[in-house]
């Protein structure tokens, strides 16, 4: 079997016609040779071969595949069906197009800020490190939990057996000058653990280090990729450079690779941490904390860990003013590490499922009214059915034939949905919240093309079998009988609507 066959049908016609030709003209030769008028001689050649069309068919069913024949008739019939309809093609295509579109584009949310994983390596490894102050409930700034302070970051980092790397990091502003107009820009401030547990590594020149982090170190900055293009013009000589970062002139060692957001916080500087370890206190609640789990150890070993170590870091640093040394203990400090993902996410889960499962009734609401119009379509469609299957056209034939009707409407319909939801999901980005996160991770990808396939198809069967077997059964002959609709079909029709 050959698909070039398929494909060049007309042309491979022609070359069986000519075998034939050549065939018959051989034997009308020896015919003639023996004896016959070339009239009669070719005559009875003719009739020795037989049917030349019926041949061609029987020789092309053995060399091809009769399947993609058959539905390459079915898509033919079904498009001509469909143009002799324009005006219950249009309104199917336009309310598929609406529900599938709506569809997709909430699932490009979803799939966006949800379901696709986050963009570092082996990024399920990656857990947020968090505690829980039950005795602070009292403090509104401790009201979604407590933030690590860096003398808990050195006691964790020092001592933890569950981490591959760890960190700190804090957001923050600073004015730059020494590069054109001045301008205050947003940084990150960050110990040399969160790029390590993250793994990324920068575009160009190096990471912070922690000889950067000393208090009497270098003053260095990361610059972000966007930043690079815009005030530096993507030039590769800036590392070396030196800029001024409020009051201190920093020198550029690196610029982290484009589309690099730390967590879900967009920055123009990565600036090093300069904890002084001598005067630091037990206090300072602020930095957020990331972690990389070594393989094997669980969050709930992690959490063990480091609930091993809050008494070794209240025992290790000095209170702050107007502290005494059960002030903390009092708060019942615990650590309520999780995944990052999670961390990112947080409460906006919940929202996004109950919205996914609202617009997806929606969709059921278009699907039952495409069904309703191929309904009424096929009451209309019922005698000319009824003719064929009196003409010998099977019922699986008939069925085949509508689905591959409703295939096609629906392929088409996903297919002008992917043009609505692409225009949807900046709509949904316009009027969303402008906290909503990983929002600038949020497109049109892969999956949700094959979402739109998927959904395409399903629909094509639930609104296309429902017609297709209520009105190509068996009993269909009957309307060769009926000139009319009597009130019990009408009512059968009804109900099925």
């Amino acid at each position: 079997m050959s698909l070039a066959r398929f494909f060049r049908r007309a042309h491979w016609d022609r070359e069986r016609s000519e075998e034939i030709e050549s065939y018959i003209n051989i034997e009308t030769e020896e015919n003639v040779a023996r004896g016959m008028p070339y009239d009669q001689a070719q005559a009875a050649a003719r009739r020795k071969f037989g049917n030349r069309t019926r041949a061609r068919e029987d020789i092309y069913d053995l060399n091809t595949l009769p399947a993609l024949d058959a539905l390459t008739r079915d898509v033919r019939f079904g498009l001509r069906m469909l143009r002799r309809t324009p005006t219950f093609t249009a309104v199917a295509l336009l309310t598929l197009a609406i529900g599938i579109g709506a569809n997709v584009a909430v699932f490009s949310v979803v799939n966006s800020v949800l379901l696709r994983p986050l963009p570092y390596p082996n990024s399920r490894e990656l857990v947020a490190i968090r505690q829980l102050a039950p005795g602070a409930a009292g403090l509104a700034s401790f009201a979604d939990g407590l933030l690590l302070s860096p003398s808990m970051y050195f006691t964790y980092s020092d001592h933890n057996r569950s981490f591959q790397a760890m960190g700190v990091w804090a957001t923050d502003a600073a004015n730059v000058t020494g590069i054109a107009e001045p301008e205050q820009v947003r940084t990150i401030v960050i110990t040399d653990g969160v790029l390590q547990a993250l793994d990324i590594s920068p575009a160009l020149g190096r990471w912070l280090s922690a000889r950067d982090q000393m208090p009497h170190g270098p003053k260095t900055a990361m610059l972000s990729y966007g930043y690079w293009q815009r005030r530096f013009g993507g030039d590769r000589a800036v590392i070396g450079r030196t800029i001024r970062v409020d009051s201190d002139d920093r020198q550029i060692v690196g610029v982290m690779p484009a589309g690099f957001r730390l967590v879900d916080s967009d920055f123009e500087l990565l600036l090093p941490a300069a904890f002084d370890r001598g005067v630091l206190k037990l206090a300072q609640f602020g930095w957020q904390g990331i972690g990389r789990l070594k393989p094997g150890i669980t969050i709930e070993q992690a959490d063990a860990d480091i609930a091993r170590l809050i008494p070794v870091w209240m025992d290790s640093w000095s209170n702050g003013p107007g502290t005494n040394p059960h002030f903390y203990r009092r708060w019942r400090i615990t650590p309520a590490i999780r995944p990052l993902k999670q961390d990112v996410v947080g409460s906006v889960r919940s929202v996004l499922w109950v919205v996914m499962a609202t617009i997806g009734f929606v969709m059921l609401i278009a699907c039952a009214n495409v069904t309703n119009l191929f309904l009424v379509r096929a009451d209309v469609r019922r005698q000319e059915l009824a003719v064929r299957a009196a003409l010998g056209a099977g019922l699986a034939r008939i069925v085949r034939e509508l689905l591959v009707e409703s295939l096609l409407l629906g392929l088409m319909g996903g297919a002008l949905a992917v043009g609505l939801a692409r225009e949807g999901l900046q709509l949904l980005l316009a009027i969303g919240p402008a906290n909503m996160p990983r929002q600038a991770e949020i497109s049109l990808d892969g999956r949700a093309l094959a979402f739109t396939l998927l959904l395409s198809l399903l629909c094509s069967v639930l609104f296309g079998l429902i017609p297709a077997l209520k009105y190509a059964g068996p009993h269909i002959s009957l309307a060769l009988h009926s000139a009319g609709r009597t009130s019990s079909t009408s009512r059968d029709r009804h109900r099925t609507r």
